[in-house]
């Protein structure tokens, strides 16, 4: 017989040393969670962040693909419209992407890059004719938001059922017009917003639902651009310096077609050369119907054939809710204020006056007036404001309500002491700024701003050698000799003590305000954006139900 075996007990040791090696590797709590709670997670991050999650792990991947096909609103771009949409899409990985999410109704933050025109054989490339294949492939598909001039002309084109959402702006505008930069905008296109900077644009058709139009450096390129031009939806408009017909009476279509949208608010005409006296008889044959009667804002700037007619009768038809009004400099005149105070109307919203209005444009193009007719631009000579103390007095007595003052290049005014009366002493001014007005007296503008109660800025540039007198009550302490900027200053209380006063500088453009008061600027643009922007999608939705 051999040796007894022993029976050996197996240690336990190890057996507790894998246990707490167990315990001491860190949970994995997502791959815990259910389908549909991933699911809501990512609807809180963005797609380029929940495409990496395919790969972490056979649950998540799942997830991610249920995700994708029940998403019904995508955003490229995560909600930064000014950014471009993630590199590295083939025509093969775009059309992948969108069938793996065959629900989908509205693409946002579709900015490219680059892309190519067409299609070459044996090469992988983005292009025009990829991306619309790709989105023929969303059944479902009713609005697409972008920025590339080719891509919105061919879902034009080839897909007219589709939205084009948010605020169309190409990214390549510039001055003078590039020839490749064109676009054409086919009859009743579902727009809502579009904005054109350095564009070859053949012409303005009938767009029912277009609410803001904006134009700026835009060649129109057919003999008659407004030939059909009707946007009954319209709330702004907006053309600046663009090369268009220099027959002024091929503008009289654009004028009537204004007109006719009764909820237009914001009018903004820069270097366009309309008919003068035109205004006068669009408003007197349409403001019983509406036109124009509920603008809140007026920009004229280098009109050269617009008429003091023109800007009055425009002012009195919207005085009831008129906020802001610019004023080219041939239009700012004596007999304009002068006609307003006869006709003894109120503007109960009036706040901001802009007198001898020059666009930022003409203000810093470095180019003469012949080089921009050359490129197509209208031939305008702007010469200074020719207002005087008379005239500033009348302006007094009509807005009387004025919160913000701006005058620019009016070397026929002389005594600011003269424009105040018993009756009205602009008890809301709180913004004053003042460009090239040479003549001003000292004393005398000490003495106006000792009449202003509510006066919190002051702007002055390219007028006096040393602060006047008066200035030390608003804080004013920066020099303002000619030619040199002065300060921005802010009101100090007469009940604190000097050491309390801020100074801030100024900025020597004199069509920007210096404060965060109401004027319009892209943020509050992109407020009201996202306003219309909820409303277009209660109505793509209505419409996708149908």
């Amino acid at each position: 017989m051999g040796p007894r075996r022993k029976n050996v007990k197996p240690c336990s040791v190890n057996r507790e040393g894998s246990e707490s090696t167990k315990a001491d590797e860190p949970k994995d709590y997502m791959n815990q969670l259910s389908h549909e709670v991933l699911c809501h997670i990512f609807r809180y991050l963005p797609l380029q962040d929940i495409m990496c999650m395919e790969c972490l792990s056979r649950k998540l991947k799942e997830a991610v693909t249920l995700y994708l096909r029940v998403v019904k609103v995508v955003d490229l771009c995560a909600g930064r419209w000014w950014e471009y949409m993630p590199t590295g899409f083939t025509d093969s990985s775009f059309l992948t992407l969108l069938r793996k999410m065959p629900d989908i109704e509205q693409l946002y933050g579709l900015h490219p890059r680059y892309l190519e025109r067409r299609r070459v054989r044996g090469h992988e490339a983005f292009s025009i004719p990829g991306v619309l294949e790709a989105l023929q492939a969303c059944p479902n598909l009713l609005g697409v938001e972008t920025s590339h001039l080719e891509l919105v002309e061919a879902i034009w084109t080839y897909m007219p059922q589709v939205h084009i959402l948010g605020k169309f702006r190409n990214r390549n505008g510039a001055f003078p017009i590039p020839p490749e930069n064109k676009l054409k905008i086919p009859i009743g296109a579902k727009i809502q917003t579009l904005h054109l900077v350095g564009v070859n644009v053949p012409e303005i058709p009938c767009i029912p639902m277009l609410r803001h139009l904006y134009l700026k450096w835009v060649r129109l390129t057919k003999p008659q651009p407004f030939k059909d031009f009707l946007c009954i939806s319209l709330r702004a408009f907006v053309m600046r310096n663009c090369a268009g017909p220099t027959n002024s009476l091929k503008y009289v279509p654009l004028v009537t077609g204004l007109a006719s949208a009764r909820n237009l608010e914001h009018l903004e005409l820069v270097r366009v050369p309309f008919l003068g006296g035109l205004i006068q008889h669009v408003v007197e044959d349409s403001w019983r119907s509406g036109g124009f009667r509920n603008l809140h804002t007026i920009v004229l700037g280098a009109c050269k054939n617009a008429l003091e007619v023109d800007l009055g009768y425009l002012i009195i038809t919207a005085a009831r809710r008129l906020h802001e009004v610019r004023i080219q400099p041939s239009l700012t005149k004596d007999g304009v204020f002068s006609a307003l105070k006869m006709a003894e109307l109120e503007f109960p919203q009036f706040e901001t006056l802009h007198l001898g209005y020059v666009d930022e444009f003409l203000l810093q193009c470095k180019m003469t007036n012949g080089d921009l007719v050359k490129y197509g631009l209208a031939d305008v000579v702007e010469n200074p404001g020719i207002i005087t103390d008379i005239g500033m007095k009348a302006v007094n007595e009509v807005f009387s309500c004025i919160k913000y003052l701006v005058i620019y290049n009016c070397p026929h005014l002389h005594n600011p002491n003269n424009w105040i009366t018993d009756h009205s002493r602009w008890t809301r001014l709180v913004d004053l700024t003042l460009v090239r007005c040479h003549a001003i007296k000292l004393d005398s503008f000490s003495q106006f701003i000792e009449l202003l109660p509510s006066l919190e800025f002051i702007s002055l540039d390219q007028m006096f050698r040393e602060p006047p007198k008066g200035c030390a009550r608003v804080g004013l302490s920066a020099g303002t000799g000619i030619g040199v900027s002065s300060a921005l200053v802010s009101n100090q209380n007469s009940n604190n003590d000097n050491d309390n006063n801020n100074n801030h500088q100024n900025n020597n453009n004199p069509n920007i305000h210096h404060n965060n008061h109401q004027h319009p600027n892209d943020q509050n643009e992109e407020n009201e954006l996202r306003q219309d922007g909820q409303a277009e999608e209660q109505q793509i939705a209505a419409e996708g139900n149908l």
